[in-house]
């Protein structure tokens, strides 16, 4: 059995529904998509320029342009997952297809001032992509969903006419389905809560979840060059997110026992959330030799405000005691889903490239291809949620969730290489690896990406096109749910995306 201890500071003051450390991560922890030449690099652009993934990783390389360009990139993925859960082995699979990036840059080739040329660029890409799909089961008898709620309505030291009212996405349908129930002293009067769930000979726990939607990035970027050496650049970017999750979790008795008043309980949650946000990447890339080039570049905290929608329902077999009882949030919400809006601001991040050209032999003038690196310092501690209300509670609460984040995660390196060679005139054939380690200051949890890249690409005076395939291996840890008093049980997920690239342009 594997088990993570966090400590979950959170209170239950603001008793909607919780923010999970994982919302914040989505965000920054994840291999960026870009167009089918930076994909099959591996993402190493940040220092190669004359591509429209610049916009995104680095807006000094756009300085290389000096003519037009208008590119579109669809791609088609296919998502396997393996899971171990309490020592039982599950699978899941998903596929999508989606636009990768779609843009334009414009440049002028003319001399200005001290500038040789100079180009403003728009793309939009979709630079994660959510869609997957999770299911893992086991048998479990140290620990249950059930007593995430008693630890709710404990900490809140909540009465009975809260624990029915004022946890509607959560403890409130477990108290009203008898999942959880009241504990008395030998006088009658209510002293606790307990659980309905015989932890203790273990039941049968499911998760299964399915999540759509990605995020997605509008930048405007500008690059300017100098004298063919130094590249100069800063995008503009508007980050747009769409994340939706189903989840349906159960438990049910491993005993088969009739009398012991729990059959079992399933627990529905409908899940979206949709923000929007703005940041700044600058760069610079510097040209010593005509074979060398070494790049740098920043990208500012994007600020992202959320507004979330969640809906929930349970259906608890109390057998004898009060048979089948079934709850959902919308009898006690008025048939509204809940609300959440809030800030997030996502982690710094840093690019230190380089890249070096070789010539063909006896021709130096003669490009035959290059090999180039990017290392990237992602300080993933660094996500912070913010209210958008003004009230201490809620304000409280955020900073709760901070806590959490800089004790769960630690700053760490992900370093990509990729090489290109010219097989003739007009084909090139390309391949890239790329690794992210782990977030997570825990060094139990084995969680890590790791690309492996490859393509061919095609130019002529005004057209161009690549093909691209991804395979994307992953590492990471599915918490079905989080306890403050007890290890956290996980599921360890080892995943594979196989993405196909397209990518066509015209230059202009």
């Amino acid at each position: 059995m594997k088990r993570f201890l966090l400590m979950i500071l959170l209170g239950s003051s603001l008793n909607m529904f919780a923010q999970d450390p994982e919302d914040g991560l989505r965000l920054s922890w994840f291999a960026p998509n870009g167009t089918a030449r930076s994909n099959a690099l591996g993402g190493a652009m940040g220092s190669l320029g004359g591509d429209l993934s610049s916009n995104h990783i680095n807006p000094a390389g756009l300085g290389f342009y000096k003519s037009g360009e208008l590119l579109l990139t669809p791609k088609f993925s296919l998502q396997s997952n393996n899971l171990n859960y309490l020592d039982k082995q599950s699978s899941s699979n998903a596929h999508k297809f989606n636009f990768g990036t779609i843009g334009a840059v414009f440049a002028d080739g003319k001399r200005k001032n001290n500038w040789t040329s100079s180009a403003f660029s728009i793309t939009y890409t979709q630079i994660a992509d959510y869609n997957n799909r999770i299911s893992f089961s086991g048998k479990n008898n140290f620990s249950s969903y059930s007593e995430k709620y008693i630890e709710e309505l404990v900490n809140d030291n909540a009465d009975t006419l809260s624990a029915l009212n004022n946890y509607i996405f959560g403890s409130s349908l477990a108290f009203r389905t008898y999942l959880v129930d009241t504990m008395a002293d030998a006088k009658g009067n209510v002293k606790g809560y307990q659980s309905l769930v015989p932890i203790s000979t273990g039941v049968n726990q499911t998760y299964n979840s399915e999540t759509s939607g990605g995020y997605n990035e509008l930048a405007f970027g500008w690059g300017g060059n100098m004298d063919d050496k130094l590249y100069l650049g800063a995008s503009f970017v508007m980050p747009m997110i769409n994340f939706n999750r189903t989840t349906t979790y159960s438990e049910t008795d491993i005993t088969n026992n009739a009398k012991n008043y729990f059959g079992g309980f399933t627990v529905n949650e409908n899940f979206s959330s949709k923000g929007w946000g703005i940041g700044a990447k600058l760069g610079i890339i510097y040209k010593p030799e005509s074979y060398l080039r070494v790049g740098f570049s920043l990208q500012t905290p994007q600020l992202i405000s959320f507004r979330d929608q969640i809906s929930a329902d349970m259906t608890t077999n109390t057998e004898s005691y009060a048979g089948l009882q079934s709850v959902s949030s919308s009898e006690l919400n008025e048939g509204y889903p809940g609300l959440r809006e809030y800030t997030i601001s996502t982690p710094t991040k840093i690019n230190f490239s380089g890249s070096y050209f070789f010539a063909q032999p006896g021709k130096p003038t003669q490009p035959l291809g290059f090999i180039s690196a990017d290392l990237e310092i992602v300080n993933y501690a660094g996500t912070r949620f913010y209210s958008n209300t003004y009230d201490q509670a809620t304000t409280d609460y955020y900073n709760n969730v901070n806590t959490i984040i800089k004790a769960a995660y630690k700053n760490n390196i992900n370093i990509k290489i990729g090489s290109e060679l010219k097989l003739n005139n007009n084909w090139m054939a390309r391949a890239g690896v790329a690794y992210y380690g782990s977030p997570y200051k825990d060094d139990n949890i084995k969680a890590s990406l790791f690309n492996l890249s490859g393509g061919i690409g095609y130019r002529t005076n005004k057209h161009f096109i690549d093909f691209t395939i991804v395979s994307t291996s992953s590492k990471d840890a599915i918490f079905p749910y989080r306890l403050n008093d007890k290890p956290n049980t996980y599921a360890a997920l080892n995943g594979n995306r196989l993405m196909f690239n397209i990518g066509y342009g015209i230059r202009f």
